[in-house]
């Protein structure tokens, strides 16, 4: 059998990213994520799934993906969960909460100059931190096009360091901005279906999903957490120079819901 080894330098990281792919994987049992193998000191041993990165043209795929796991966990294991505090799944599991941690990093970089042309100001930020706390909850996994590696028949999704909590549309708008970030601008359409794709399955159920200004505000959230990789991890394109022209429109518009 083929495997793939993973090093960690903390026993709490490797500890803390098998729990979250149980936890995935309970919520989720019908998208694929590779078998662990083996556990040592150190090291997570997979096996190995063959397959390629994603890139632009599975942005739309993704998003059905994105949309299912989202809502199927809300629906099993979030609907209590609030944004401003961590969540223990049954007792064993904690995903931290999508606020505090965010508030202080975002804080650091905009003060720090190292975003090169934010659409959000801190007090805008602070907004959104503010909005989401009544927002119905999410997770966010770090969807950037190499945590997928697709298949003729499937998508397997990988890489389970990093799990929070996060409204609807955040972790598609870490893909929609990594991806941009590794490839250059994306297709308009491109952008405005997979957030439709999206939003089809809370919204089938009841739920309100991501509006596009909501997106946006992701978006930019997402390109001020990013913009210190650019350069790094196939980042070579920056957000402000390649972002879709209306989502900073929609932001700097507030009355409007403008479409891409």
């Amino acid at each position: 059998m083929r495997t793939f080894t993973k090093t960690y330098d903390h026993p709490l990281l490797q500890q803390r990213s098998l729990a979250h792919q149980r936890w995935l994987a309970d919520v989720n049992p019908d998208v694929r994520t590779p078998r662990v193998v083996e556990q040592r000191p150190g090291e997570i041993v997979y096996e190995h799934l063959d397959g390629r990165h994603a890139g632009p043209a599975d942005l739309v795929v993704l998003a059905d993906l994105l949309g299912h796991q989202h809502t199927t966990a809300y629906f099993r294991e979030l609907a209590d969960a609030r944004l401003d505090a961590s969540f223990t799944s049954g007792g064993t599991t904690t995903i931290d909460g999508f606020v505090a941690g965010r508030r202080e990093r975002l804080r650091h970089l905009l003060t720090s100059g190292a975003v090169p042309e934010p659409a959000l100001t801190l007090e805008a930020v602070e907004g959104w931190l503010q909005k989401a706390t009544d927002m119905p909850a999410a997770f966010y996994k770090d969807a950037n096009p190499r945590n997928f590696l697709i298949t003729d028949a499937t998508v397997a999704v990988i890489d389970f360091d990093s799990l929070t909590l996060a409204p609807f549309g955040y972790d598609l708008a870490k893909l929609v901005v990594s991806t941009t970030m590794t490839n250059g601008p994306v297709v308009l359409e491109t952008v405005q279906q997979a957030l439709d794709t999206y939003n089809d399955h809370p919204r089938t159920r009841g739920l309100p999903g991501c509006t596009r200004r909501a997106f946006a505000a992701w978006c930019e959230f997402h390109h001020a957490l990013t913009a210190p990789y650019l350069g790094t991890n196939g980042y070579r394109f920056g957000w402000h120079t390649a972002r879709p022209g209306w989502t900073t429109d929609i932001l700097r518009h507030p009355d409007e819901e403008l479409a891409p």
